[in-house]
C-alpha cells in the first residue's frame, strides 16, 4: 500500500507546469447527474465518471461489468446462483448496494438473489454517468454511495440531412455472442423519432482454462425494441414518448449441481437443467416546457411506468434414499420455479430557473413500487407419480418476504450560484417520505412457520449537500463538498423470514431496523492545460446504522440470523485521474484508487470486506489518422486484505476467500474507411491471465466448492461491423 501511494505521489508531483497555463477545450463535456443542473465537467463539484456512446462502441461494451471496468472506485459484483453468473450489483467506494440505478431519470428494477442488473441494453445508450458519493439529495433513498445513470439516444444525436439508418453486427468469442442492431431515425419540421431493434444470441461465458470447474453450458437470446417520438409544440415546448421493451431467455445445463448430497435426505443428482426468462417494459411520456415565466425558465413533467418479470425454472433428475443408504433408491424429479416481479409507476416535475448568478432546479418525485417473490418447488416420485410440496423441511409454494408496496414522495431543491468571478457555491436539500406496506398471505405463512412479526415501515429523511468550487489560478481549480445519503430498510432487510428445522437455522424479520445514513466529505483539485488534464479527489465517508446480515443467537435448536444495524462504518480513500496528449496522434491516461474501511460494532473494529483492493489503470491511445485508432488499457489490481472477518453461514464459520493481485491488458482497434463503414476489433485479457475479481467473491468462504464459477474468462477476441445508409 505504501509503495502504491508513493508511485501516485511521484506522478502527481511530476505533473508538468503546463497544467496551469492554457484554456479549457470549448467542446467540454456537460454533466447532468451531479446536481440535475447541466454543468461543464470542469465545474462539477464532486467526482463523476462518464462514458460516451463513442467509448461504449470503441470498447465494445456489452453490459454493466464492462461499463465500470476502467473506473477506479467502482466495481461490478457478479453473482452465481444455481450456477448462473450475473452482474448483480456494483460497489461504489466500498459500499455494496448503495447506488441508485436510473434510465432517463427513471429507477430501474431492483436486483435480487439470482437476478442481475443487466436489464438495460447498452446499445440503446448515448452516455452513462456515475456519481461517486452520496446522491440522496438529487435522487432519494438508496443513494448512500452514488448513482448510475443511463441516458438513451435521441434522434438529434444521429440525424444528418433529415434521416439516419444503420445496421451493426458483432461477435464476441468468450460467450459466442452474435448480435444484430438495426437503428433508424428521422427529423422533420415538427416531429423527430427513432427506433432501435437489437437481437442477440449467446452462450455461457467461458472461464479461464486453468480453473478446475467449467462454466455451466447455456444457450440464450435477448431481444429489445426501443422507440422515441418527439413532437414540437408551440412556445418551443416538446412532448416525448418512449417505449423500451426487452425480453430474454436462457437455457442452462447446470453441471455444478450434479453429484451426491448427504443432507438432509441422501440423494444423487444425475442431471439439472434451467430455464431463465425475463422481460422489462418501460413506457414514459414527458412534457418539456420552455415558456419562460416568473416560476421557471424551463420545466419538465414526466409520467412513467415500468414492469419487470423474471423467473428461474430448474428441473433436477435424481435418485433419493428416503429410508437411508441401506434402502433401495427411489427415482425422483424436482421442479423449482422461483420468480421476482416488480412494477414501478411514477410522476416527476422539475423546473429550472436562472436569475443573475443563480441557477436553481426544484421539483417533486412521486413513485410507487410493488414487489413480489413467489417460490415453488415440487418433488415427484417417478415410480408412484406422487408429488409433494414439502421438500427439505420447507413448505411450498412460499414467499420469504411479503408482497410489498414501496411509496416514495419527495421535494428537492438545488441551487448553484457564483459568489465571485472565480468561485461557485452549491446548495441542495431534499425531503423524502418513505412507506413500506406489506400484504402477508398464505404463501408467506408457509415460510413464516414460527409466526414472526411482519411490520410496515414509515420513515422520512432530510438530506443536505453543500459544495464550494474555487479557481486557484487560470487552470487550477479546487473543490470541497459535504453530502448526505439515506437508505430506508427495504422489503428484504425488514421482513425476510424463513425457518428450516432440517438445516437448524431461522431468519427473522427486524421491525426495529433503522435507516442507513451516510455523511461524506470530499476534497478535490483539478488542473488542465493545452495537452494535459488531471483530477485528484480525497474522501471520507461514515455510514451510521449500516445494514448487514448477522448471526444473532441460538434458540430452540436453531441458529438465528437477522438483518441488523451496525454502529458505524468508516471509509476513506484517494482517487487520481490524469490525461496527457503526447503528440497529435498519441495520448496517455492514468487512473488510480486506494481505499480502506472499517465496520464498528460492539466496541470492536473489523475491516470492511467490500473495500476493493488498490487499483491502477493505464491507457494508451493512438490515432494516426481519421480512419484508424488503437487503444491499449492495462489494469493492475492489488491483492485482497489479509485477516478479514470470517464468513458465517448455516451455524458455522469459515475463513474468507483471498484473491491475489493481477494485471490485465486489453486492446481495442477501429478502422473507419469512410462515413458509411466502421470496423472494430477487441482483444480482452491479451496475456490470458487467470484471476478472480474481489467484488465478485468478497462474501464467500475460501472453501466454497463453486468458487471457480465466479472466475473470469481468458483471452477473448471480439469484432463488429457497422454500415450507415
Amino acid at each position: 500500500m505504501k509503495n502504491f501511494q508513493l508511485v501516485l505521489l511521484v506522478v502527481f508531483l511530476t505533473v508538468p507546469s503546463t497544467f496551469f497555463t492554457d484554456e479549457v477545450d470549448d467542446a467540454e463535456e456537460v454533466i447532468v447527474i451531479a446536481s440535475r443542473i447541466p454543468t461543464l465537467a470542469s465545474d462539477v463539484i464532486g467526482s463523476v465518471e462518464s462514458i460516451s456512446s463513442a467509448e461504449l462502441e470503441a470498447q465494445m461494451v456489452n453490459g454493466l461489468e464492462q461499463v465500470v471496468r476502467y473506473m477506479p472506485g467502482v466495481s461490478a459484483h457478479n453473482e452465481s446462483q444455481y450456477g448462473r453468473s450475473l452482474t448483480e450489483d456494483v460497489h461504489v467506494r466500498g459500499i455494496h448496494g448503495g447506488a441508485i440505478f436510473l434510465i432517463d431519470g427513471i429507477r430501474i428494477s431492483d436486483s435480487y438473489t439470482g437476478y442481475g442488473r443487466d436489464t438495460v441494453d447498452v446499445d440503446l445508450l448515448k452516455k452513462v454517468e456515475i456519481m461517486k458519493g452520496p446522491s440522496s439529495v438529487e435522487y432519494g433513498s438508496d443513494g448512500l454511495a452514488g448513482t448510475i445513470a443511463y441516458f438513451t439516444k435521441d434522434p438529434e444525436d444521429l440525424v444528418k440531412d433529415g434521416k439516419f439508418m444503420s445496421i451493426t453486427t458483432s461477435y464476441i468469442e468468450k460467450n459466442k455472442q452474435e448480435k444484430v442492431n438495426l437503428l433508424a431515425a428521422y427529423d422533420k419540421e415538427s416531429t423527430s423519432g427513432l427506433i432501435q431493434l437489437v437481437d442477440r444470441s449467446l452462450e455461457e461465458t467461458k472461464l479461464h482454462k486453468d480453473f478446475s470447474l467449467k462454466a455451466n453450458p447455456m444457450e440464450g437470446d435477448q431481444q429489445s425494441i426501443f422507440g422515441k417520438l418527439n413532437i414540437e409544440l408551440p412556445n418551443e415546448s416538446k412532448l416525448t414518448f418512449v417505449a423500451d421493451l426487452q425480453e430474454w431467455e436462457s437455457e442452462w445445463v447446470i453441471n455444478s449441481e450434479q453429484g451426491f448430497i448427504y443432507f438432509p435426505t441422501p440423494r444423487s443428482i444425475s442431471s439439472s437443467s434451467g430455464d431463465d426468462e425475463g422481460s422489462r417494459e418501460r413506457f414514459s411520456i414527458s412534457l418539456n416546457l420552455s415558456n419562460k415565466n416568473a416560476l421557471y425558465d424551463s420545466a419538465e413533467i414526466n409520467y412513467y411506468t415500468q414492469e419487470t418479470e423474471q423467473s428461474q425454472i430448474t428441473v433436477q433428475n435424481q435418485v433419493s434414499f428416503f429410508g437411508g443408504m441401506q434402502a433401495p433408491p427411489t427415482p425422483t424429479m424436482r421442479i423449482r420455479d422461483f420468480d421476482f416481479n416488480q412494477s414501478i409507476d411514477g410522476f416527476s416535475f422539475e423546473a429550472y430557473k436562472s436569475a443573475g448568478d443563480y441557477q436553481m432546479i426544484y421539483g417533486l418525485d412521486i413513485e410507487d413500487t410493488e414487489t413480489e417473490r413467489p417460490r415453488m418447488l415440487t418433488e415427484i416420485n417417478l415410480i408412484t407419480g406422487t408429488a409433494t410440496n414439502v421438500v427439505d423441511g420447507e413448505i411450498y409454494p412460499n414467499k420469504t418476504f411479503p408482497d410489498s408496496e414501496t411509496k416514495r414522495k419527495a421535494l428537492f431543491f438545488n441551487n448553484r450560484f457564483g459568489l465571485f468571478d472565480s468561485s461557485v457555491l452549491t446548495l441542495g436539500f431534499r425531503y423524502d417520505d418513505y412507506e413500506l406496506n406489506t400484504s402477508p398471505d398464505l404463501l408467506l405463512s408457509n415460510a413464516n412457520i414460527l409466526n414472526y412479526q411482519i411490520s410496515n415501515t414509515e420513515d422520512s429523511a432530510f438530506t443536505f449537500k453543500l459544495g464550494y468550487l474555487q479557481d486557484l489560478s487560470e487552470n487550477l481549480t479546487g473543490f470541497v463538498q459535504y453530502a448526505e445519503g439515506f437508505k430506508a430498510p427495504n422489503y428484504e432487510t425488514s421482513n425476510t423470514v424463513f425457518t428450516n428445522y432440517l438445516y437448524f437455522y431461522t431468519v427473522t424479520p427486524n421491525p426495529n431496523l433503522s435507516s442507513e445514513e451516510s455523511d461524506t466529505i470530499e476534497i478535490g483539485l483539478r488542473g488542465s492545460g493545452e495537452n494535459d488534464s488531471w483530477e485528484l479527489a480525497m474522501y471520507r465517508s461514515e455510514v451510521e446504522g449500516f445494514i448487514h446480515p448477522e448471526a444473532v443467537g441460538f434458540s430452540r435448536g436453531l441458529g438465528i440470523y437477522q438483518y441488523q444495524n451496525a454502529e458505524n462504518v468508516e471509509i476513506q480513500g484517494i482517487e487520481f485521474d490524469y490525461e496527457r496528449s503526447l503528440t497529435e496522434q498519441l495520448s496517455f491516461n492514468l487512473a488510480a484508487a486506494i481505499s480502506s474501511g472499517d465496520l464498528f460494532e460492539d466496541n470492536e473494529k473489523h475491516p470492511l470486506p467490500e473495500i476493493d483492493p488498490r487499483e491502477l489503470i493505464l491507457g494508451l491511445n493512438w490515432i494516426p489518422s481519421d480512419k484508424f485508432s488503437l487503444q491499449a488499457m492495462l489494469t493492475i489490481s492489488g491483492k485482497s486484505e489479509d485477516n478479514l472477518e470470517e464468513v458465517c453461514l448455516n451455524n458455522d464459520c469459515w475463513s474468507r476467500v483471498q484473491t491475489s493481485g493481477y494485471s490485465l491488458l486489453d486492446l481495442f482497434a477501429s478502422y473507419i474507411p469512410n462515413e458509411n463503414l466502421e470496423f472494430r476489433v477487441a482483444v480482452e485479457n491479451v496475456t490470458d491471465k487467470k484471476y478472480l475479481r474481489w467484488a465478485s467473491v468478497s462474501e464467500l468462504p475460501e472453501n466454497d466448492e463453486e468458487l471457480d464459477l465466479y472466475g473470469q474468462n481468458g483471452r477473448s477476441i471480439s469484432a463488429s461491423f457497422k454500415y450507415i445508409f
